[in-house]
This record gives C-alpha cells, sequence and structure tokens, in this order.
C-alpha cells in the first residue's frame, strides 16, 4: 500500500471537491493506497472552512510549502493567478510530481509549465503538468456558485475528465491521471491542448461576453430608469457571472484566447444577423420554427449531458484495457514515480 500525498492549491468549489472526492477513497473497503490531503489558499479563511467540511488532512497558506513533498498537486487558483502560483511553485515541487491543472486554458499553461517547473541539472523536466477540465456531476448543472461551502464529495459522479496533456507530456503522467480519474469514478476523454481553448472559446468565453453585452445594452438604453424594476428569473440568469466572479479573472481568460474567441464572437454575430432578419419578416410563425428546431436539438444535447453518454463518442475500451494493463501509476511505486524516458544522462 502506498502514501500519496496530495496539495489542492485554490480552496474553491473545484478545490474542495477534489479534497473531499480523494480523501473518500481512504474508506472504500478495497483502497490499496492511502491518500493524504493538504489544502492552500490565499485567504486563511477558505482553508478553514474547506477543513471544516472535511475535505482536508492538513492545511497551509505557504505554496512552497504546500507543494513540497506532493505527489500530485491540484491546480485550482483564478485563472488571473495561474502563471504568478506556477512561477512561484515550480522549482519547489519534488521530482516526478504531476500538477494537475484546472484552468479554462490549456495552451497557456503548458507554455508556463516549460517555463517554471522543476528541472535538472541537464536541463530535462522533472515535473510535469497535464490540463483537465472537470464536467461536472449533472446534478449540479444549475448551481455555479464558486465557495468553498460549496464544495461535494459527488461533484464529480457520473462526470468526465477531460484530459488535454502536451504532446511531449511523459505517458506515465497521463496515465496518472487517468487512473486517478478511474479512482474518483470519472470518465476520460482526452483532447488536444489547442482544440480544448477553441472549444473553451464558445462554452465559457462566449456566454461571457453575452452576459456583458446583454447587461450593457440595458443599462446603457434611455429606458433603464424603468427597466431595472423588471429583474426577474430571466434577467438574472443571464448575467449572474457579472456578481459571482473576478473580472480581473475573467478579463485574463478572454484576453489569452481572444483569437479563438473572435471567431466563435463572429459565428454569434451572423446567428444575431439572421434573427434580426427574420424579426423583419411579417410571418410570425418563423420564429416559433426557429426555437422549435434549436429546442429539439438541445433537448437532445441536454439528455446526452445529463447521462454524459455521446453519440459521437468514440469505443476507447480496448486501447484503455490495454493501457492499464502496461501502465498503472497507482501500484507500489506511485510515490517515487518517474516518468520513463527521462533517466539521468550518462556523463561520458
Amino acid at each position: 500500500m502506498a502514501n500519496v500525498n496530495v496539495t489542492v492549491l485554490g480552496m474553491n468549489r473545484l478545490g474542495t471537491s477534489f479534497g473531499l472526492a480523494i480523501r473518500a477513497l481512504n474508506g472504500k473497503p478495497d483502497h490499496r493506497h492511502t491518500f493524504k490531503v493538504t489544502g492552500c489558499d490565499r485567504r486563511a479563511e477558505n482553508v478553514r472552512k474547506a477543513a471544516e467540511l472535511g475535505a482536508l488532512d492538513a492545511q497551509q497558506l505557504d505554496f512552497v510549502a504546500a507543494v513540497r513533498n506532493a505527489d500530485i498537486v491540484l491546480l485550482c487558483v483564478p485563472y488571473s493567478e495561474t502563471e504568478d502560483v506556477l512561477k512561484l511553485v515550480g522549482g519547489a515541487l519534488k521530482a516526478g510530481a504531476v500538477v494537475l491543472d484546472s484552468a479554462p486554458l490549456k495552451v497557456p499553461s503548458l507554455a508556463w509549465a516549460e517555463r517554471y517547473l522543476l528541472r535538472d541539472s541537464d536541463g530535462d523536466q522533472q515535473a510535469y503538468l497535464v490540463g483537465i477540465t472537470p464536467i461536472l456531476n449533472p446534478s449540479y448543472l444549475g448551481l455555479p456558485e464558486d465557495s468553498p461551502e460549496s464544495g461535494r464529495a459527488d461533484l464529480f459522479q457520473d462526470g468526465v475528465m477531460i484530459i488535454a496533456p502536451a504532446p511531449n507530456c511523459p505517458p506515465d503522467a497521463v496515465q496518472l491521471v487517468s487512473d486517478l480519474s478511474d479512482l474518483l469514478g470519472v470518465k476520460v476523454h482526452f483532447t488536444d491542448p489547442a482544440e480544448h481553448d477553441s472549444i473553451a472559446a464558445g462554452m465559457e468565453g462566449l456566454p461571457l461576453l453575452l452576459q456583458v453585452a446583454l447587461f450593457k445594452a440595458l443599462r446603457d438604453s434611455p429606458s433603464w430608469k424603468d427597466a431595472q424594476w423588471f429583474g426577474n428569473p430571466s434577467f438574472v440568469l443571464a448575467t449572474y457571472r457579472l456578481i459571482e466572479s473576478d473580472p480581473e479573472a475573467l478579463g485574463a481568460l478572454l484576453y489569452r484566447n481572444r483569437q479563438n474567441l473572435m471567431h466563435r464572437l463572429d459565428a454569434l454575430m451572423a446567428q444575431l444577423a439572421h434573427l434580426r432578419d427574420m424579426l423583419q419578416v411579417e410571418d410570425d410563425l418563423l420564429i416559433g420554427e426557429l426555437f422549435q428546431a434549436a429546442m429539439n436539438d438541445y433537448a437532445e444535447w441536454h439528455m446526452a449531458r445529463l447521462r454524459n453518454k455521446y453519440n459521437t463518442e468514440p469505443d476507447l475500451s480496448e486501447a484503455a484495457d490495454q493501457a492499464r494493463s502496461s501502465l498503472s501509476l497507482f501500484g507500489a511505486f506511485l510515490p517515487s514515480f518517474r516518468p520513463r524516458g527521462k533517466e539521468k544522462k550518462s556523463r561520458r
């Protein structure tokens, strides 16, 4: 049985939920490893609240001290802090440590990892970063709160772990993330980091721009003095990120993905122009037909999302079985994990 040290940097909903889910593994009757979870955040209150929920074995406010003995580091800090945190802790990681980066963009994080993560005297990287995006339990789709108190041990249940490694990432580091996902009962889906960020521009960035544009269009209109009295759920749900999010983090997210975002924005503007054209036509059925078609497609997607099972999903079971039989990082050698192909160079 191996002892696995896990450090969570950032005790928001995601970080707290990771702590709860990983610590719960120790209580399973067939568990082969003991996980110790250390939580760290710039705000002492967040760490304390996560500990009170049972997400942590140890509490830290010093990021460097928190990662020194970690086998696995889960990075869950606000996006505007991602580079600074990697720069701060990169050299303090022990050899063989794997950082699971939950940042909404993967390409910038991989570049920062190349720059800041631990290297040996020959310049070979000794600690590794793998991009992840947890697709959450469908039960929590309508609950966007991001505080430690909103952490849940079942946040990942019936979910998917999107894994976006760099092309040169050691296979063992990728397999570690896959193995951990398996232990958490989460399906795995692999994607290219650049493709991930293109998709994120549509699924994360575009809704943010829509919320800003919608509020600004109404707030700056002459009728706002009266319109503000009409703030019912439709308006609040369409603009909630303007009160629950960090503006610096949102600005960094949109700016660093701006090329992908502009392509998505062009497509949206074309749809809005089409809607405007339809409204000018004297046919009251056109908009209804548009809604019917969209609602049918949305219902199909929504049912697939509730099951996290999609008709475009390839059958990877055979490949996954082969990978697990040849590479299992949750074997006896996990605490001294060294990715293959990175042995010390011999000097002549």
